[in-house]
Protein backbone atom coordinates (compact mmCIF):
# COMPACT_ATOMS: atom_id res chain seq x y z
CA UNK A 1 0.00 0.00 0.00
CA UNK A 2 1.32 3.49 -0.87
CA UNK A 3 1.46 6.23 1.12
CA UNK A 4 -1.77 8.12 -0.50
CA UNK A 5 -3.17 4.78 -0.41
CA UNK A 6 -3.38 4.58 3.62
CA UNK A 7 -3.84 8.18 3.99
CA UNK A 8 -7.38 8.12 1.60
CA UNK A 9 -7.97 4.87 3.40
CA UNK A 10 -7.62 6.34 6.77
CA UNK A 11 -9.85 9.26 5.99
CA UNK A 12 -12.33 7.60 4.11
CA UNK A 13 -13.13 4.46 6.49
CA UNK A 14 -12.50 5.86 9.90
CA UNK A 15 -13.26 8.64 12.45
CA UNK A 16 -10.30 11.17 13.14
CA UNK A 17 -10.84 10.15 17.20
CA UNK A 18 -10.45 6.49 16.46
CA UNK A 19 -7.32 6.83 14.52
CA UNK A 20 -5.19 9.71 16.35
CA UNK A 21 -6.21 6.91 19.47
CA UNK A 22 -4.54 3.89 17.21
CA UNK A 23 -1.63 6.05 16.12
CA UNK A 24 -0.90 7.31 19.66
CA UNK A 25 -1.84 3.84 21.34
CA UNK A 26 0.08 1.92 18.45
CA UNK A 27 3.63 3.50 18.89
CA UNK A 28 3.33 5.76 16.33
CA UNK A 29 2.90 8.96 17.42
CA UNK A 30 6.15 11.12 17.13
CA UNK A 31 4.72 13.86 19.73
CA UNK A 32 5.67 16.63 17.28
CA UNK A 33 2.48 18.52 17.34
CA UNK A 34 1.93 19.14 13.36
CA UNK A 35 -1.37 17.83 13.97
CA UNK A 36 -2.43 20.23 16.72
CA UNK A 37 -1.05 23.37 14.82
CA UNK A 38 -2.78 22.70 11.75
CA UNK A 39 -6.22 21.74 13.26
CA UNK A 40 -8.63 24.71 11.80
CA UNK A 41 -10.97 23.84 14.70
CA UNK A 42 -8.88 24.16 17.58
CA UNK A 43 -10.33 20.42 18.41
CA UNK A 44 -6.28 19.34 19.30
CA UNK A 45 -4.16 19.77 21.72
CA UNK A 46 -0.77 18.33 23.39
CA UNK A 47 -0.97 16.48 26.46
CA UNK A 48 1.54 14.91 28.87
CA UNK A 49 1.36 11.51 30.09
CA UNK A 50 3.38 10.91 33.23
CA UNK A 51 3.11 7.19 33.02
CA UNK A 52 5.47 7.00 29.92
CA UNK A 53 7.03 10.87 29.89
CA UNK A 54 5.94 11.54 25.98
CA UNK A 55 3.25 14.12 24.76
CA UNK A 56 0.47 12.60 22.62
CA UNK A 57 -2.60 14.86 20.88
CA UNK A 58 -6.15 14.44 22.91
CA UNK A 59 -8.71 14.89 20.51
CA UNK A 60 -12.12 17.65 21.68
CA UNK A 61 -15.03 15.41 19.86
CA UNK A 62 -17.46 18.15 20.22
CA UNK A 63 -15.08 20.45 17.76
CA UNK A 64 -13.69 18.27 15.82
CA UNK A 65 -15.42 18.10 12.23
CA UNK A 66 -14.19 14.91 10.93
CA UNK A 67 -11.92 16.81 7.91
CA UNK A 68 -8.88 14.33 8.51
CA UNK A 69 -6.28 16.89 8.08
CA UNK A 70 -4.54 16.11 11.40
CA UNK A 71 -4.11 12.26 9.94
CA UNK A 72 -2.37 13.82 6.15
CA UNK A 73 -0.06 15.96 8.55
CA UNK A 74 0.69 13.37 10.91
CA UNK A 75 4.49 12.10 9.48
CA UNK A 76 4.04 8.87 12.47
CA UNK A 77 2.41 6.61 10.36
CA UNK A 78 3.38 8.08 6.71
CA UNK A 79 6.26 9.38 5.24
CA UNK A 80 6.30 9.86 1.24
CA UNK A 81 10.07 10.72 0.94
CA UNK A 82 10.04 10.24 -3.04
CA UNK A 83 7.06 12.61 -3.43
CA UNK A 84 8.19 15.13 -0.99
CA UNK A 85 12.39 15.24 -2.32
CA UNK A 86 10.59 15.91 -6.17
CA UNK A 87 8.29 18.65 -4.51
CA UNK A 88 11.24 19.96 -2.43
CA UNK A 89 14.30 19.55 -4.16
CA UNK A 90 12.57 18.73 -8.20
CA UNK A 91 15.18 15.32 -8.01
CA UNK A 92 15.01 12.27 -5.41
CA UNK A 93 18.33 11.89 -3.61
CA UNK A 94 20.81 10.16 -4.97
CA UNK A 95 22.88 9.80 -1.61
CA UNK A 96 21.26 7.78 0.48
CA UNK A 97 22.91 8.65 3.77
CA UNK A 98 22.92 12.09 3.31
CA UNK A 99 19.57 13.03 0.90
CA UNK A 100 19.76 15.70 -1.40
CA UNK A 101 22.33 18.57 -1.14
CA UNK A 102 24.41 21.32 -2.51
CA UNK A 103 27.28 21.12 -0.65
CA UNK A 104 28.64 19.93 2.92
CA UNK A 105 30.46 22.03 5.29
CA UNK A 106 32.30 22.38 8.77
CA UNK A 107 30.92 25.80 10.56
CA UNK A 108 30.57 27.62 13.72
CA UNK A 109 28.89 31.00 14.65
CA UNK A 110 31.42 33.76 14.82
CA UNK A 111 30.39 35.31 17.58
CA UNK A 112 32.22 33.80 20.62
CA UNK A 113 29.45 33.75 23.45
CA UNK A 114 27.00 32.06 21.03
CA UNK A 115 29.41 29.50 19.65
CA UNK A 116 30.53 28.17 23.08
CA UNK A 117 27.01 28.41 24.93
CA UNK A 118 24.85 26.33 21.68
CA UNK A 119 25.20 22.43 21.52
CA UNK A 120 27.56 22.44 18.50
CA UNK A 121 28.29 25.75 17.24
CA UNK A 122 25.99 28.18 17.15
CA UNK A 123 25.34 28.12 13.49
CA UNK A 124 21.37 27.80 13.47
CA UNK A 125 21.26 30.81 16.47
CA UNK A 126 23.31 32.30 14.25
CA UNK A 127 21.58 31.66 10.98
CA UNK A 128 18.37 33.07 12.58
CA UNK A 129 19.66 36.17 14.06
CA UNK A 130 21.27 36.94 10.92
CA UNK A 131 18.13 36.04 8.50
CA UNK A 132 16.39 37.94 11.43
CA UNK A 133 18.08 41.54 11.69
CA UNK A 134 18.38 41.38 7.84
CA UNK A 135 14.88 40.87 7.62
CA UNK A 136 14.57 37.96 5.49
CA UNK A 137 11.68 36.25 8.52
CA UNK A 138 9.89 38.29 10.93
CA UNK A 139 10.38 35.64 13.63
CA UNK A 140 11.22 31.60 13.76
CA UNK A 141 9.28 29.06 15.39
CA UNK A 142 11.81 27.28 18.34
CA UNK A 143 12.23 25.73 21.59
CA UNK A 144 12.82 27.09 25.35
CA UNK A 145 12.31 25.63 28.45
CA UNK A 146 9.67 26.96 30.53
CA UNK A 147 10.67 29.26 33.29
CA UNK A 148 7.97 28.63 35.87
CA UNK A 149 8.22 24.69 34.98
CA UNK A 150 12.25 24.32 33.85
CA UNK A 151 11.54 20.61 32.80
CA UNK A 152 8.97 21.29 30.36
CA UNK A 153 9.53 22.65 26.87
CA UNK A 154 7.79 25.87 25.53
CA UNK A 155 7.49 26.03 21.55
CA UNK A 156 6.81 29.89 20.75
CA UNK A 157 7.67 31.83 17.85
CA UNK A 158 10.66 34.00 18.57
CA UNK A 159 10.87 38.14 17.50
CA UNK A 160 14.37 39.26 19.36
CA UNK A 161 17.82 38.34 19.06
CA UNK A 162 17.36 37.79 23.35
CA UNK A 163 14.67 35.13 22.70
CA UNK A 164 16.86 33.51 19.73
CA UNK A 165 19.94 33.16 22.15
CA UNK A 166 17.12 32.00 24.60
CA UNK A 167 16.50 28.91 22.50
CA UNK A 168 20.02 27.39 21.68
CA UNK A 169 20.82 24.35 23.16
CA UNK A 170 19.84 20.74 22.16
CA UNK A 171 16.76 19.06 24.30
CA UNK A 172 16.77 15.86 25.60
CA UNK A 173 13.25 16.09 26.08
CA UNK A 174 9.89 15.29 24.14
CA UNK A 175 9.47 18.41 21.88
CA UNK A 176 5.75 19.23 20.29
CA UNK A 177 7.13 22.18 18.38
CA UNK A 178 5.13 22.15 15.69
CA UNK A 179 1.77 23.44 17.93
CA UNK A 180 3.28 26.96 17.21
CA UNK A 181 2.47 26.44 13.58
CA UNK A 182 -1.17 27.98 14.77
CA UNK A 183 0.83 31.06 15.54
CA UNK A 184 2.24 31.06 12.07
CA UNK A 185 -0.89 30.58 10.19
CA UNK A 186 -2.70 33.08 12.74
CA UNK A 187 0.23 35.87 11.62
CA UNK A 188 -0.38 39.26 9.93
CA UNK A 189 -0.39 37.95 5.92
CA UNK A 190 2.84 39.52 4.78
CA UNK A 191 5.17 37.92 7.57
CA UNK A 192 7.97 35.54 6.94
CA UNK A 193 9.38 32.77 9.53
CA UNK A 194 11.81 30.10 9.84
CA UNK A 195 10.79 26.93 11.49
CA UNK A 196 13.88 24.81 13.36
CA UNK A 197 13.12 20.85 14.44
CA UNK A 198 14.16 17.76 14.79
CA UNK A 199 13.70 15.47 11.53
CA UNK A 200 9.93 14.31 12.15
CA UNK A 201 9.01 18.08 12.83
CA UNK A 202 10.26 18.97 9.48
CA UNK A 203 8.43 15.92 8.14
CA UNK A 204 5.30 17.10 9.42
CA UNK A 205 6.01 20.75 8.14
CA UNK A 206 6.92 19.51 4.92
CA UNK A 207 3.56 17.23 4.98
CA UNK A 208 1.43 20.39 6.32
CA UNK A 209 2.98 22.26 3.87
CA UNK A 210 1.49 20.52 0.85
CA UNK A 211 -1.81 20.48 2.07
CA UNK A 212 -1.62 24.23 3.06
CA UNK A 213 -0.36 26.89 0.68
CA UNK A 214 -1.18 29.58 3.35
CA UNK A 215 1.49 28.29 5.43
CA UNK A 216 3.89 27.33 2.80
CA UNK A 217 3.87 30.90 1.50
CA UNK A 218 4.79 32.07 5.06
CA UNK A 219 7.59 29.77 6.26
CA UNK A 220 10.99 30.69 4.27
CA UNK A 221 13.45 28.65 5.94
CA UNK A 222 13.71 25.40 7.32
CA UNK A 223 16.58 24.16 9.63
CA UNK A 224 16.63 20.83 10.72
CA UNK A 225 18.59 19.09 13.64
CA UNK A 226 20.46 16.08 13.45
CA UNK A 227 18.54 13.27 15.66
CA UNK A 228 19.38 9.68 15.74
CA UNK A 229 16.43 9.39 18.42
CA UNK A 230 14.60 11.38 21.47
CA UNK A 231 14.16 10.66 24.94
CA UNK A 232 11.43 10.83 27.33
CA UNK A 233 10.67 13.06 29.99
CA UNK A 234 11.50 9.93 32.41
CA UNK A 235 15.18 9.93 31.32
CA UNK A 236 15.62 13.29 32.65
CA UNK A 237 13.85 12.24 36.16
CA UNK A 238 16.52 9.39 35.99
CA UNK A 239 18.89 11.54 35.30
CA UNK A 240 18.38 13.58 38.04
CA UNK A 241 17.29 10.44 40.85
CA UNK A 242 21.23 9.48 39.94
CA UNK A 243 22.38 12.68 41.25
CA UNK A 244 20.00 12.45 44.10
CA UNK A 245 17.88 15.12 42.80
CA UNK A 246 14.24 15.63 42.50
CA UNK A 247 12.64 17.41 39.76
CA UNK A 248 10.73 19.95 41.93
CA UNK A 249 14.14 21.00 43.40
CA UNK A 250 15.42 22.45 39.35
CA UNK A 251 15.11 25.56 38.97
CA UNK A 252 16.69 25.68 35.18
CA UNK A 253 18.35 23.05 33.36
CA UNK A 254 20.54 23.04 30.24
CA UNK A 255 20.85 20.00 27.73
CA UNK A 256 23.85 21.34 26.50
CA UNK A 257 26.17 24.16 26.59
CA UNK A 258 30.10 25.30 28.08
CA UNK A 259 31.89 24.35 24.67
CA UNK A 260 31.64 21.13 23.23
CA UNK A 261 30.83 18.39 23.36
CA UNK A 262 29.48 20.29 26.97
CA UNK A 263 27.85 19.84 30.35
CA UNK A 264 24.84 19.80 30.92
CA UNK A 265 23.92 22.34 33.83
CA UNK A 266 21.47 21.76 36.50
CA UNK A 267 20.89 24.77 38.57
CA UNK A 268 17.94 24.31 41.63
CA UNK A 269 16.31 26.57 43.18
CA UNK A 270 18.77 27.11 46.57
CA UNK A 271 21.20 28.59 43.99
CA UNK A 272 23.57 25.67 44.06
CA UNK A 273 24.34 24.23 40.35
CA UNK A 274 25.73 20.93 39.38
CA UNK A 275 27.33 19.76 36.33
CA UNK A 276 27.53 16.53 34.38
CA UNK A 277 30.00 16.31 31.62
CA UNK A 278 28.16 15.35 27.96
CA UNK A 279 29.87 11.96 27.93
CA UNK A 280 27.86 10.80 31.29
CA UNK A 281 24.78 12.08 30.02
CA UNK A 282 24.77 10.60 26.59
CA UNK A 283 25.63 7.41 28.03
CA UNK A 284 22.06 6.31 29.00
CA UNK A 285 20.61 7.89 25.26
CA UNK A 286 23.27 6.03 22.91
CA UNK A 287 22.13 2.80 24.43
CA UNK A 288 18.29 4.02 24.14
CA UNK A 289 16.96 3.77 27.41
CA UNK A 290 13.70 5.84 27.60
CA UNK A 291 14.04 6.61 24.07
CA UNK A 292 11.00 7.66 22.28
CA UNK A 293 9.81 4.14 21.45
CA UNK A 294 8.41 5.92 17.75
CA UNK A 295 12.16 6.94 17.24
CA UNK A 296 13.09 3.56 16.87
CA UNK A 297 11.45 3.63 13.47
CA UNK A 298 12.85 6.68 11.87
CA UNK A 299 14.89 6.44 9.15
CA UNK A 300 16.06 10.13 8.81
CA UNK A 301 19.04 11.00 10.94
CA UNK A 302 20.16 14.30 9.13
CA UNK A 303 16.61 16.08 8.82
CA UNK A 304 16.68 15.23 4.65
CA UNK A 305 13.72 17.31 4.04
CA UNK A 306 15.61 20.99 5.63
CA UNK A 307 16.67 23.90 3.48
CA UNK A 308 19.86 23.51 6.30
CA UNK A 309 20.78 20.60 8.64
CA UNK A 310 22.87 21.11 11.32
CA UNK A 311 24.35 18.27 14.23
CA UNK A 312 27.67 17.33 15.89
CA UNK A 313 30.67 16.92 14.36
CA UNK A 314 31.81 13.31 15.08
CA UNK A 315 34.40 13.08 13.50
CA UNK A 316 38.17 11.78 14.93
CA UNK A 317 39.85 15.33 13.93
CA UNK A 318 37.45 17.29 15.24
CA UNK A 319 36.59 15.20 18.50
CA UNK A 320 40.71 15.53 19.13
CA UNK A 321 40.69 19.28 18.79
CA UNK A 322 37.83 20.40 19.26
CA UNK A 323 37.03 22.38 22.73
CA UNK A 324 34.27 25.50 21.57
CA UNK A 325 32.05 24.18 19.00
CA UNK A 326 31.66 23.27 15.18
CA UNK A 327 28.74 21.62 13.31
CA UNK A 328 28.69 20.22 10.51
CA UNK A 329 26.53 22.18 8.39
CA UNK A 330 24.52 20.55 5.20
CA UNK A 331 22.91 22.94 2.45
CA UNK A 332 20.05 21.51 0.46
CA UNK A 333 18.39 24.27 -1.20
CA UNK A 334 18.92 27.00 -3.09
CA UNK A 335 17.50 29.33 -0.26
CA UNK A 336 19.21 27.26 2.00
CA UNK A 337 22.26 27.82 0.50
CA UNK A 338 21.97 31.49 -0.20
CA UNK A 339 21.43 32.57 3.35
CA UNK A 340 24.58 30.87 4.82
CA UNK A 341 26.81 32.30 2.34
CA UNK A 342 25.42 35.76 2.73
CA UNK A 343 25.77 34.91 6.41
CA UNK A 344 29.57 34.42 6.01
CA UNK A 345 29.91 37.85 3.49
CA UNK A 346 28.47 39.57 6.77
CA UNK A 347 30.58 37.64 9.06
CA UNK A 348 27.81 36.02 11.27
CA UNK A 349 28.80 32.00 10.73
CA UNK A 350 32.31 30.57 9.32
CA UNK A 351 32.34 27.41 7.42
CA UNK A 352 34.89 25.28 5.47
CA UNK A 353 33.97 22.79 3.05
CA UNK A 354 33.60 19.57 4.37
CA UNK A 355 33.83 16.07 2.04
CA UNK A 356 30.17 14.52 2.16
CA UNK A 357 32.03 11.04 3.18
CA UNK A 358 33.45 12.35 5.88
CA UNK A 359 29.55 13.37 6.88
CA UNK A 360 28.63 9.84 6.17
CA UNK A 361 31.48 8.62 8.50
CA UNK A 362 30.68 10.96 11.28
CA UNK A 363 29.16 9.30 14.13
CA UNK A 364 27.93 5.55 14.41
CA UNK A 365 24.40 6.32 13.07
CA UNK A 366 25.21 7.66 10.00
CA UNK A 367 24.93 4.48 8.42
CA UNK A 368 23.38 1.95 10.91
CA UNK A 369 19.81 4.07 10.97
CA UNK A 370 19.61 3.09 7.39
CA UNK A 371 20.28 -0.32 7.98
CA UNK A 372 18.22 -1.43 11.29
CA UNK A 373 15.28 0.00 10.18
CA UNK A 374 14.23 -2.85 8.03
CA UNK A 375 15.37 -4.79 11.39
CA UNK A 376 12.93 -2.71 13.50
CA UNK A 377 10.42 -3.65 11.09
CA UNK A 378 10.97 -6.80 10.90
CA UNK A 379 10.88 -7.28 14.78
CA UNK A 380 7.62 -5.00 15.51
CA UNK A 381 5.60 -7.30 12.54
CA UNK A 382 6.86 -10.13 14.46
CA UNK A 383 4.55 -9.22 17.63
CA UNK A 384 1.85 -7.97 15.10
CA UNK A 385 2.27 -4.44 15.64
CA UNK A 386 2.47 -1.80 12.80
CA UNK A 387 5.28 0.29 10.82
CA UNK A 388 4.62 3.36 9.21
CA UNK A 389 5.08 3.77 5.79
CA UNK A 390 7.53 4.95 4.21
CA UNK A 391 8.40 6.02 0.23
CA UNK A 392 12.56 5.57 -0.02
CA UNK A 393 14.78 3.57 -0.36
CA UNK A 394 16.49 2.11 2.74
CA UNK A 395 20.03 0.01 3.04
CA UNK A 396 19.90 -3.60 3.56
CA UNK A 397 20.52 -4.97 7.01
CA UNK A 398 23.32 -7.33 8.21
CA UNK A 399 23.72 -9.76 10.76
CA UNK A 400 25.24 -6.78 13.09
CA UNK A 401 22.11 -4.65 12.30
CA UNK A 402 19.79 -7.46 14.05
CA UNK A 403 21.91 -7.68 17.12
CA UNK A 404 21.86 -4.31 17.90
CA UNK A 405 17.70 -3.89 16.76
CA UNK A 406 16.87 -6.69 19.26
CA UNK A 407 19.15 -4.35 21.84
CA UNK A 408 17.51 -1.29 20.68
CA UNK A 409 14.31 -2.82 21.52
CA UNK A 410 15.11 -4.58 24.48
CA UNK A 411 16.40 -1.52 26.39
CA UNK A 412 13.20 0.46 24.96
CA UNK A 413 10.86 -2.03 26.34
CA UNK A 414 12.48 -2.23 29.88
CA UNK A 415 12.57 1.59 30.37
CA UNK A 416 8.99 1.47 29.40
CA UNK A 417 8.42 -1.07 32.39
CA UNK A 418 8.17 0.49 35.98
CA UNK A 419 9.14 -2.69 37.86
CA UNK A 420 12.54 -3.47 35.08
CA UNK A 421 13.65 -0.07 35.75
CA UNK A 422 15.78 -0.89 38.36
CA UNK A 423 18.31 -3.19 36.22
CA UNK A 424 18.99 0.43 34.15
CA UNK A 425 21.74 1.07 36.03
CA UNK A 426 23.59 -2.21 35.99
CA UNK A 427 22.48 -3.00 32.61
CA UNK A 428 24.06 0.26 31.02
CA UNK A 429 27.48 -0.72 33.14
CA UNK A 430 27.16 -4.33 31.11
CA UNK A 431 26.39 -2.79 27.75
CA UNK A 432 28.84 0.29 27.96
CA UNK A 433 31.70 -2.36 29.34
CA UNK A 434 31.04 -4.48 25.79
CA UNK A 435 30.58 -1.30 23.59
CA UNK A 436 33.97 -0.20 25.19
CA UNK A 437 35.61 -4.07 24.51
CA UNK A 438 34.30 -3.40 20.74
CA UNK A 439 36.23 -0.16 20.26
CA UNK A 440 39.08 -1.46 22.05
Amino acid sequence: MTVSDLSQKISMNNKVLEVIERIARDGLCTGCGTCVGICPSDALKMVRFNSNGCHFPQLDNERCNNCGLCLRVCPGYSVDFKTLNLDIFGREPEDILIGNYQSCHLGHATDDDIRYNAASGGVITALLIFALERGIIDGALVTRMKKDQPLEPEPFIARTREEIIETSKSKYCPVPANVALKKILNSKRAEKFAVVGLPCHIQGLRKAESVHKGLKEKIVLHLGIFCSHNDTFLQTEFLLSNLLLRAQDVAKIDYRGEGWPGMMSILLKNGRKLSLPFSEMISFHKLWFYALPRCALCCDLTAELADVSCGDPWLPEVMANEKIGKSIVICRTKIGKAICMEAVRNGCIEIEELDPNKVKRSGDMMKTKKRDIKVRFFLRRLFNKPTPVYNTVLMQPGPINYLRGVLVYLNVWISSKRYMRRFINPLSRIELGLLSLKKG
